[in-house]
């Protein structure tokens, strides 16, 4: 992965993870149900369907698994966004991409302290224009 491609990366899954649980689950249908995914293995569109109909209300809990998914999607909501291994992970594919350990460190951290309230740093608010 070149260098760019590696920070389009870092910013799309801090992108993923602001968006919260329930938008993430809502794009990933979204893109499924996109012919250009048509016939691409690996996302069951059913069981993605059904579990948003349940998380909606749009359908009463039936089966152990619904249950198990209610609770599951109850901590997901809850946990923090962002955790310790993120950010690892995130300084790691930074370095594979030819990033000096400084520099990719350096970037973490700072886009960390905008975006991770856990972290110290102040969350990110909107510029505003200058005239």
């Amino acid at each position: 992965m070149t260098p760019d491609a590696a920070l389009d990366q870092f910013a799309f899954l801090v992108g993923l993870r602001l968006m919260g649980t329930d938008a993430r689950r809502r794009l990933r249908i979204a893109l499924v149900r996109s012919p250009d995914f048509a016939g691409q293995p690996g996302f069951d569109v059913e069981r993605a369907e059904r579990l948003d109909a349940l998380l909606d209300g749009r359908r009463p809990p039936e089966t152990l698994q619904d249950r198990v998914d209610l609770a599951r999607v109850a901590r997901e909501r809850t946990a923090a966004p962002f955790g310790p291994s993120f950010w690892t992970e995130r300084r790691a594919e930074l370095v594979a991409a030819g990033f000096e350990p400084e520099q990719a460190a350096r970037l973490v951290d700072e886009v960390r302290g905008r975006v991770d309230p856990s972290s110290g740093g102040v969350v990110a608010q909107p510029e505003e224009e200058t005239a």
